[in-house]
């Protein structure tokens, strides 16, 4: 599960770097920049509600 969880953030962040690229030749990048902060946050919400732990310690949060 982890390699392909890697792999995912791989990709994903390898789309958003091209795609704000090309977006911040048409929009200021302050925009850019908080539309992707807030997909992330959107994107890392549904994978913590989807992916399912046995055990959360301490340390997993660190």
């Amino acid at each position: 599960m982890g390699p392909l969880l890697a792999l995912a953030s791989a990709v994903g962040y390898g789309i958003v770097d091209f795609v704000g690229g090309l977006l911040s030749r048409r929009a200021p990048h302050t925009s850019i920049t908080f539309l992707g902060q807030l997909g992330g946050l959107v994107l890392a919400c549904a994978a913590a509600f989807l992916v399912t732990a046995d055990t959360v310690r301490a340390s997993d949060l660190f």
